[in-house]
């Protein structure tokens, strides 16, 4: 009887194992000092895409870690910001010039504002658009969104401005207002788009939360938080209601906000803790949700020692 009642239990143990889905982990890998500042899933391809603010390249890295390099390009000095997507198989990169690339020059160091679109299965080159040449003055290209008609929004950290790329391929300077500029530093950051029609765009150095109209763009609305979100980098809107943020410098954690006033107001209703330094970008994987752990504060630091390991931390 005893006998029966283990073979009984180690079977159903066995059953639940195969039928049960293994827990995500957190991925940790390694990569020659490129300090990766965001990062994209391409479902298609089962493969996370980073970029690199020292090399200016985009890499491949699979679930299990294992890096590689995937596209060089010379018109490239760092990669800020990535977006993925399959439908159109086109991959979104930001170029800009923070001082900290192998190809920074002092023509384009906190001058450069621009984006190039690849193949993403092949890495071939498809267009590249200079923002920066838009208007006079400083600029960053930090990130991307895409609405569900192929057209590109893209904030610039250094000058009050956010782009657009249209889905034929004209750029032009989308929304501009002095709520987007209040110091020096990164200003505007991370952006994504929401489907009833509107951008949620978050701001570095004040800790805000925009909400700007696709239809109209002079109307833009401060998003009522129970906090300033300093350091609020890369955003990524999960479904219409909860939005994750990367909030480095002092607070180095991810926050999920929650609205459900259409994001007039939100407020923060799970927070984590980084394992590594400097949080800046997250990326959702199915049912799970990663964070990039960049370490860029010791890039930036004149004293402290360089790294060549990260990691895509679990939420």
């Amino acid at each position: 009887m005893i006998r029966r009642t283990l073979l009984a239990s180690i079977a159903m143990a066995t059953l639940l194992a195969v039928a049960s889905p293994a827990l995500a982990q957190d991925i940790a890998f390694t990569s020659d000092k490129s300090y990766p500042e965001s990062v994209t899933y391409s479902p298609h391809q089962g493969v996370f895409l980073l970029g690199s603010v020292t090399e200016g390249l985009v890499a491949k890295l699979d679930k299990a870690g294992a890096y590689a390099p995937f596209i060089t390009d010379d018109r490239l000095v760092s990669t800020v910001g990535l977006l993925v997507d399959d439908a159109s198989n086109t991959l979104w990169v930001t170029n800009s010039d923070p001082g900290a690339g192998a190809r920074t020059a002092a023509a384009t160091q906190g001058k450069l504002a621009a984006i190039a679109t690849y193949d993403a299965t092949t890495g071939a080159p498809k267009a590249y658009y200079d923002l920066g040449s838009l208007s006079p003055g400083a600029h960053f290209a930090n990130d991307i969104a895409l609405d569900a008609a192929g057209n590109a929004y893209v904030t610039d950290s250094f000058a009050p401005l956010i782009y657009k790329i249209d889905s034929h391929g004209k750029a032009s300077i989308f929304a501009e207002s002095p709520l987007f500029l209040s110091g020096e530093g990164f200003n505007l950051n991370g952006i994504a788009w929401h489907k009833d029609g509107y951008l949620l765009v978050g701001k570095y150095n004040s800790g805000e939360l925009f909400r700007i109209s696709t239809a109209d763009p002079t109307d833009i609305r401060k998003v009522k938080l129970p906090e300033a979100l300093t350091g609020a980098d890369g955003i990524h809107l999960i479904d219409g209601e909860h939005l994750l943020v990367a909030q480095n410098l002092a607070a180095n954690r991810t926050v999920e906000l929650t609205s459900s006033d259409g994001w007039q107001s939100a407020t923060i209703t799970r927070t984590e803790a980084s394992k590594l330094s400097m949080p800046t970008a997250t990326v959702t994987v199915g049912k799970d949700v990663y964070v990039l752990n960049s370490r860029l504060d010791t890039l930036f630091d004149p004293k402290a020692a360089k790294v060549g390991d990260y990691l895509l931390q679990q939420f």
